[in-house]
């Protein structure tokens, strides 16, 4: 099973479409965070999940009593050995998910999917342009879910591959994946015609859990030749930055063009009111 969560607004909106084996499935709307704005916990934690005739779907709790007992104690899992961070809940009339970040030891966490009190484990290895989640039942790798380092156009992408018998799984995953967009890769700051790229590698102990063939012996290489393709365009785009005013124009955002816009009449404006007053004023004088 193949599971796509895929940005399609990011400007002045942050909304998903999630496509199960490229059929459309859901939509997703996650709160818009512009840096220009202080920060709105409340905000920053409410996501929805919507079928695709706009009905709510999942509904998103963020589990204050429990996050504060949980994270008052700086380090507390070197006593305990675990320690869960950011736990969200997701609840639907078929499924209670929760999603939270778990500290095992020093250099050793995951992130931990809970759908219906069953518990998927998910680890983070930063690979170059890749960042790989591999998903595990037990010691079972059952799935895989990628995130490139590369971002046009100001849109994060997803993409998750998941082993047959285990879709019962898939809404956790997309819980899982809208989660981590919300809490560490929301590009509502970026514009349309924008290009980022970076290359990144994580040395922890959860590296053992990374088998960097599993995706292409299981499922192919379809995804990484798009990768290398968006390398090789972002790279490209590097060596010609824009040049044109045209160009230029159009790779800003519609907030940014009407400040701009602002900033250039409001001199040419203030000179006229000046210029009038002057006028009135001399008029009047004689």
């Amino acid at each position: 099973m193949k599971i796509d969560v895929l940005q399609v607004q990011s400007e002045e909106k942050n909304e998903f479409e999630i496509k199960y084996n490229d059929t459309l499935q859901y939509k997703a709307k996650l709160p818009f965070i512009s840096i220009n704005e202080p920060l709105n916990l409340e905000k920053l934690r409410s996501i929805k999940i919507l079928d695709t005739n706009g009905n709510e779907i999942y509904t998103t709790d963020y589990k204050y009593i429990e996050n504060f007992k949980e994270e008052l104690i700086p380090m507390k899992f070197l006593i305990t050995g675990s320690q869960k961070f950011n736990q969200l809940l997701f609840t639907s009339d078929k499924n209670i998910i929760k999603i939270y970040y778990e500290e095992k030891e020093l250099l050793n966490n995951r992130y931990v999917i809970e759908i219906n009190d069953k518990q998927y484990f998910c680890y983070s290895i930063e690979d170059g342009y890749i960042r790989h989640f591999p998903i595990y039942d037990g010691d079972i790798q059952i799935g895989e879910a990628l995130k490139s380092n590369i971002v046009i156009d100001g849109k994060d992408e997803y993409y998750c591959y998941l082993k047959d018998g285990y879709e019962i799984l898939s809404d956790g995953i997309v819980a899982l994946l809208l989660y981590l967009d919300r809490s560490e890769y929301s590009s509502s700051y970026l514009v349309n015609k924008s290009y980022n790229l970076s290359k990144n590698y994580s040395y922890n102990k959860t590296k053992k859990f990374y088998d960097k063939e599993w995706v292409k012996n299981n499922f192919g290489d379809e995804f990484y030749k798009k990768v290398d393709e968006n390398v090789k365009l972002v790279k490209e785009k590097f060596k010609h930055p824009l040049k044109t005013s045209e160009e230029q124009w159009n790779s800003m955002s519609e907030r940014d063009k009407k400040l701009l816009q602002f900033v250039l009449i409001m001199p040419w404006a203030m000179m006229f009111i000046v210029s009038l007053i002057v006028l009135i004023v001399i008029l009047l004088s004689n």
